[in-house]
């Protein structure tokens, strides 16, 4: 089956969503492919919290009454914008609330390949499906930047896991769980660990802990006013960097990358200090140099403030981080992936979030080089969604609404019409559409 749309956003996180909210409110035509909230239910650890404050947890949609906060009034759940401890488990059902409010069009596939063909694209689709659309935004957050240092390579699952792959946690009750890394997935995922009755050891290449301070709630205007708070933290600095991406892109290529990989790194939440400082067995200035597996034992040859070390356990979990390389998305054809013009693995994006690629667009963690860290995180949408959406909603426009696009569909997309059609605005928003034409 073959069929056609203005726009495929390939991804149905919190940045897909939020575009298509953003899509659906401008009358374009546009589909989303993708299992709604897929990596938070399905890969994050049941029973974690939050990193980034409930204030900086929204979703995003071009009226009001779809953020977090309206979410938890509806549904007497607690609620504070600074200071919660905001439960996964709470922000994906909210994620889905959104979805089922205002996304309603989603198609469950994954895309198995995308290529140019003839002025548009062509997405192949895991149900054997295929979907010609004008446009394409990536916005899959982290999926496929996973990265594992070299010594920790080779080893089969569920020996060595990585930090974006480990979903539920009973399978390490009472196991030995060496967790590499100093950040807050692995200080997140060591307190887990530990409270379900696994024995933890964190080995951390650093000398310390960055320990996140507590938020000030109720803060003084004059406060206010010294340290603004901003969806990546208090102060100035980061206030500009959560609130004007744009501003970013003026900065000079290899000042921006350096930003991009570097700020806002490897630290523990507020709130779990007490769940892990004097609990969880913590070694500093370590160095994997080499690891085996020795019958049902993981042996890891470390060296540390003591000289070498041998380290043992039931499971070794990398929380290494993740590192942009758009090459790693086995679904571009190798045509795109050559035309993207990577920087270390990243594309250097247009102020719209357009890619080298006509028509292509990438958004979430993969365009932090061009509109900085805060893309990294969820409240990078706020920015990111009404900026894609604009400029695709303007293009669609100035198209004659996508009629002329219809002739590059093949004639039996066109008789099978509405399966592969998206709606249009959803009825939560087509009186204030009429009321704004």
């Amino acid at each position: 089956m073959i069929s056609s749309t203005d726009t495929a956003i390939i991804g149905a996180g919190p940045y897909g969503l939020s575009i298509s909210a953003y899509l659906s409110a401008a009358g374009v035509p546009h589909q989303v492919l993708g299992e709604p909230m897929f990596a938070w239910r399905n890969v994050m650890p049941p029973g974690m919290l939050m990193r980034s404050e409930a204030f900086a947890s929204d979703l995003y949609a071009p009226h009001a009454g779809y953020r977090l906060e309206d979410y938890c009034r509806q549904n007497r759940l607690p609620y504070a914008p600074i200071g919660m401890r905001l439960p996964l488990e709470t922000f994906v059902d909210y994620g889905l609330w959104f979805q089922s409010q205002l996304v309603s069009h989603v198609r469950t596939v994954e895309v198995t390949e995308l290529r140019r063909q003839d002025g548009c694209f062509r997405l192949t689709l895991s149900d054997g499906s295929t979907l010609l659309a004008r446009r394409a935004v990536v916005a899959l957050g982290l999926k496929g930047f996973e990265y594992t240092p070299s010594a920790l390579q080779g080893l089969p699952k569920p020996y060595v896991l990585h930090s974006g792959e480990i979903g539920n946690l009973m399978w390490a009750r009472s196991k030995r769980v060496v967790i590499v890394g100093g950040g807050q997935s692995a200080l997140g995922l060591a307190a887990l660990f530990n409270e379900l009755g696994a024995h933890v050891r964190v080995l951390v290449r650093g000398d310390s802990i960055t320990w996140n301070k507590d938020p000030e709630v109720g803060r003084s205007l004059v406060s206010r006013m010294l340290s603004p708070e901003g969806g990546l933290a208090q102060g100035w600095y980061p206030y500009v960097l959560s609130e004007f991406p744009y501003l970013f892109r003026a900065v000079g290529q290899r000042l921006r990358k350096r930003i991009a990989e570097t700020s806002f790194g490897p630290s523990g939440a507020w709130w779990l200090r007490d769940r892990v400082a004097g609990r969880i067995e913590l070694s500093m200035n370590t160095a994997v140099g080499h690891v085996a597996l020795r019958g049902s034992e993981v042996v890891l040859e470390v060296t540390g403030e003591n000289g070498p070390a041998t380290v043992t356990g039931d499971h070794v979990v990398v929380a290494t981080g993740f590192k942009v390389d758009m090459a790693k998305h086995g679904f571009l054809s190798p045509e795109i992936v050559g035309a993207l013009a990577l920087v270390g693995g990243w594309s250097d994006l247009s102020r719209n979030f357009e890619s080298s690629v006509p028509g292509l667009y990438i958004t979430g963690p993969a365009a932090a080089l061009s509109f900085g860290p805060v893309l990294r995180f969820v409240y990078g949408a706020k920015y990111a969604a009404p900026c894609i959406a604009r400029h695709i909603g303007l293009r669609h426009a100035a198209e004659g609404g996508g009629r002329a696009f219809e002739s590059l569909a093949a004639p039996q997309a066109l008789a099978e019409g509405s399966a592969g059609a998206a709606p249009h605005a959803p009825a939560a928003f087509r009186g204030a559409e009429s009321t704004a034409e």
